[in-house]
């Protein structure tokens, strides 16, 4: 294997780590600035960062794009940094920053995400940085990330609009997570898909059963959405109260209700357009494409909820429903895991399960090619006969 096909990868992970020492020095000399002043900071480094990584790897990558993935591999490391310090771990590394430039980062949320952000999109910035670096194709994993990203971004955008501490100066450094995500996903939906189509089009048994479960996952939807709205009907208002009291809280930013109404107006459709798709027609395209975005946004939104109950940020009241109450607490786990899971067991199916195998594929290529062969021999010999 060449080691040189690794040398973009490496260097945008050592530069990921040059973040830790980055970020405390960068707390030190916020102590007395602004927050545009800090915001032009930030921007100067994130600057900084960009002309070192491309005047190193110029000559090595073969995708623009791979640029983009090394920054943010570098602020994936920050985000570590900052659940940590908001975990009381690390100290004196983005204190100032959380503090003056989005104090509504400070939640269990905040914490939730970040270390999300460091952990899972981390190991997609490396995967696409390899891959992109040498030109090759990740439409897939590029496609499950953005959805998954901008999720986060629709949720933190809108709830700092909605916090106490409102929209800040650093707000404004999340524009590139929300362009660049974007960028990616119109890429990687115009590039033709690498996948062979290994189908004749008909549903499975899997499918069917896909195909009920994605229903279920509608319902489940439709119940965290109304809940969220704060219906007032007896089953969303005792699955606020008792199941996902989390959903009410308001402090520092709804964030948990900003989901749930994302849930309500994409998850729910997104849900059952891909159960009639997957019922109708298994093996097209856009199907395949938008069960994978799908997944993205939908696991995240599920991993960010259920680490939100369990962390100690979030208030007692707001927490994981008491196991003594059953009903609450399975009521729970269902919802969320039927809308985390399912999409991402329908994208697998759609990416890499064929509905029909193989030499079932083949045979009946080797019967359409003998069909036209008798075909042609046919012509041939009543031709002859004319003659």
């Amino acid at each position: 294997m060449d080691t040189a096909t690794f040398l973009p990868t490496l260097v945008a992970l050592a530069l990921g780590f040059l973040s830790i020492p980055i970020s405390y020095y960068y707390t030190l000399a916020c102590r007395t600035l602004s927050p545009f002043a800090m915001l032009s900071m930030a921007g100067a480094i994130m600057t900084g960062i960009l002309i070192i990584t491309i005047l190193i790897t110029k000559s090595m990558v073969k995708n623009k794009m791979y640029y983009g993935f090394a920054m943010f591999v570098f602020s994936g490391v920050i985000d570590i940094l900052s659940g940590l310090e908001m975990d009381d771990i690390v100290h004196g590394f983005m204190t100032l920053y959380l503090k003056h430039g989005e104090p509504y980062l400070m939640s269990a949320w905040g914490a939730v995400v970040s270390y999300w952000d460091g952990t899972v999109h981390l190991a997609c910035y490396l995967a696409m940085a390899y891959l992109s670096s040498n030109g090759r194709s990740y439409r897939t994993i590029g496609l499950h990330w953005s959805s998954s990203i901008l999720n986060s971004m629709v949720v933190l955008l809108l709830g700092a609009c909605l916090s106490q501490s409102g929209l800040g100066w650093c707000t404004v450094l999340n524009i590139p997570y929300v362009l660049f995500p974007l960028a990616v996903a119109m890429q990687c939906l115009t590039e033709p898909p690498s996948f062979k189509l290994q189908t004749n089009g008909k549903s499975s048994w899997l499918d069917k059963a896909l195909v009920i479960l994605l229903i279920e996952t509608a319902f489940a939807a439709l119940l965290k959405g109304l809940a969220a709205v704060g219906s007032q009907q007896y089953i969303p208002s005792w699955y606020r109260n008792l199941s996902e009291p989390i959903l009410q809280q308001e402090e520092p930013a709804p964030f948990a209700a900003i989901q749930g109404l994302i849930t309500l107006f994409y998850f729910l459709p997104g849900s059952l357009i891909v159960a009639w798709g997957l019922f109708v027609n298994p093996a097209q395209t856009w199907l395949k494409d938008l069960a994978v975005i799908l997944a993205g946004a939908t696991l995240h939104a599920g991993g960010s909820i259920i680490g939100m109950v369990y962390h100690h940020l979030t208030k007692v009241e707001h927490r994981i429903p008491s196991t003594v109450n059953h009903s609450a607490c399975l009521a729970f786990w269902a919802v969320n895991l039927l809308l985390a899971i399912v999409p991402q067991i329908v994208a697998v199916r759609l990416i890499w399960l064929p509905v029909q195998t193989k030499p079932q594929v083949e045979q009946e290529i080797h019967k359409g090619s003998n069909k036209s062969h008798q075909k042609q021999k046919k012509k041939t010999t009543k031709k002859l006969k004319e003659n």
